[in-house]
């Protein structure tokens, strides 16, 4: 009598067929998703580094040290996927969840509006450091209008930080300038920055206060 059907072995040789093609699919779609945040990340960004280089001396009647995230949102230079967590006034979170928020100084000579990104790169891995890669080249491509970017251990902290890159209008002799570094510079300094402590991003505009 011949024998109709398949074997367990035969069954068992499918279904390892079948979860092998699964994974790689999965890893496949993975990748794929980081790669869609990556450039969405890299857009938004650019959106609001744009807005907040049109806006930088739009708030000089205004307080010192006053969060003025909301106003970018009201007069519609953010994008509306960024606005999500409408019980902390302030917020703004870009493709990675990255909270983001505008606040606005006042000194003695100058004001500075500052641009503070908080990615949670605590961890040293692969991925955070093509996000720490991707926020130092958006900085890197706004670098005709920005002062400084700093990255500090700690949100309040301004001047005390580990690591300082000068934007081209403010790049001198001795200083470390968005100009200079090539990609492997950036990826060189993502890597002394993060997997030590959650670094906050700041990007800020300086100017002299007409009196």
């Amino acid at each position: 009598m011949r024998e109709c059907g398949r074997s367990m072995v035969e069954m068992l040789g499918v279904l390892a067929i079948i979860g092998v093609l699964s994974v790689g699919a999965m890893t496949g779609y993975s990748k794929a998703m980081f790669k869609y945040k990556l450039n969405k990340q890299a857009e938004q960004l650019n959106t609001v580094l744009n807005a907040a280089a049109r806006n930088a001396l739009s708030f000089n009647n205004l307080n010192t040290g006053l969060n003025v995230t909301e106003y970018f949102v009201k007069m519609g230079e953010i994008p509306i996927e960024m606005v999500k967590d409408t019980s902390q006034s302030g917020c703004i979170y870009d493709a990675f969840n990255t909270q983001i928020n505008i606040v606005y100084n006042v000194y003695p000579t100058y004001n500075r509006l500052i641009v503070t990104i908080s990615p949670q790169l605590d961890i040293m891995n692969t991925e955070n450091l093509e996000i720490c890669r991707n926020i130092l080249s958006v900085s890197k491509e706004n670098s005709s209008n920005i002062y400084r970017l700093s990255v500090v251990s700690s949100y309040g902290d301004e001047d005390q930080a580990y690591l300082t890159i000068y934007g081209d209008i403010s790049c001198t002799q001795g200083n470390l300038c968005f100009k200079n570094l090539s990609l492997d510079n950036i990826y060189e300094l993502c890597t002394s920055a993060i997997g030590k402590q959650a670094p906050h991003i700041k990007i800020i505009w300086q100017n002299s206060l007409v009196r």
